[in-house]
């Protein structure tokens, strides 16, 4: 009964169609309209069916799989030869004995009619043709099962891909909500009259972060309020002696983005930027959306008072944004860091 569940009804049921119709095909070609020969033709062409079957056969679900699968070439050129000459010998056998004596008149103007057994199984022109016409077939149906092979890879490799995206993101977004919730914590610590504002503008963020930034790719104007209200978080947090914040835009075009990859960069930039720095802190950015192609840069002061290296820990930002990058856009984008003892730069072109 197990055995019958596993059955591919609807797939042995194509297969069967598709060998009816070669046998039509061939039937059609050669009858003459007589009602008795168009039934010797379906007999005669059956048995060639049957010698194409059992080669496609034999080569797709036991040559193919045991030799060329696992990169033995020279053993799946032997195999499938030695398999292919095997029915054709047993094709010539038949015909010989069988199907030449009970239907003389079909078989009159064959390559092979006036041969004898070893004649036709060592004639290299025999073989040739009767090769051709046994793999003929057997080609459009490897064709059609290598296309749905590759199509099973596309999916496998689509859901992989996402797969990846979702735990970059998981990861991602904690890691933000950690860092804007740290914010928050420190004003109510102080009792900050900007607290309440604090919490309009997280919601928002919350908002975009939980339900609308699940899908790969968003509206750059979608990502400019993201960015804007995270500068108007920061800028609650920090006088304007602290912090110097400038955010310019170029928006020639409403491109499509992928959510939260500005803002990765943006956040280092406080995080490494501003945090440490006991003097005026600047960052200075610039996001340009033209005709297929989205530029971001950015720049921040370096602290000259930072006593300890950043951690690798506190890198994984930027780790993820490296990572999705190649994922949602591979061998479309290109990532520049310059970093120098002042300043630290990073510059993002992403072609659409």
């Amino acid at each position: 009964m197990s055995f019958l569940k596993n059955i591919d009804l609807k797939r042995i049921l194509l297969h069967c169609i598709y060998w009816i119709s070669f046998l039509l095909l061939y039937i059609n070609g050669k009858s003459d309209g007589d009602t008795h020969t168009y039934y010797d033709f379906a007999f005669v062409y059956a048995w060639k069916i049957l010698a194409q079957i059992t080669v496609a056969y034999g080569l797709i679900y036991w040559i193919i799989p045991q030799t060329l699968n696992r990169k033995k070439y020279l053993l799946f050129i032997l195999f499938a030869t030695s398999w292919l000459y095997l029915v054709f010998a047993l094709l010539m056998i038949l015909k010989f004995y069988y199907l030449e004596p009970k239907f003389p008149g079909f078989f009159d103007d064959w390559l092979g009619h006036k041969m004898s057994i070893p004649e036709r199984l060592t004639s290299f022109k025999l073989i040739f043709r009767e090769f051709s016409f046994i793999t003929y077939p057997i080609i459009i149906l490897g064709f059609i099962s290598f296309n749905r092979k590759q199509q099973r890879l596309l999916k496998l490799e689509e859901e992989k891909k996402s797969m990846e995206l979702k735990v970059l993101k998981n990861q991602l977004n904690p890691h933000f909500l950690f860092n804007t919730l740290n914010n928050l914590y420190t004003l109510t610590l102080k009792k900050d009259d900007k607290a309440p504002e604090v919490i309009a503008k997280l919601s928002e963020i919350l908002d975009f972060v939980l339900y609308r930034c699940n899908e790969d790719y968003v509206s750059i104007e979608k990502e400019i309020a993201l960015i804007e209200n995270y500068i108007a978080l920061e800028k609650l947090r920090y006088s304007e002696n602290r912090l110097n914040i400038l955010f310019t835009k170029d928006i020639q075009e409403s491109n499509k983005i992928s959510p939260l990859i500005i803002l990765t960069f943006i956040e280092n930039s406080f995080k490494h930027g501003v945090i440490n720095e006991t003097e005026k802190a600047t960052i200075k950015m610039n996001l340009e959306s033209k005709k297929r192609q989205i530029i971001f840069s950015i720049e921040n002061t370096k602290p000259q008072n930072e006593i300890t290296a950043i951690s690798d820990k506190s890198k994984i930002g930027l780790e993820n944004i490296r990572k999705q990058l190649d994922l949602l856009y591979p061998k479309k984008h290109q990532l520049e860091i310059e970093e120098t003892q002042f300043l630290y730069k990073v510059k993002l072109y992403l072609n659409l």
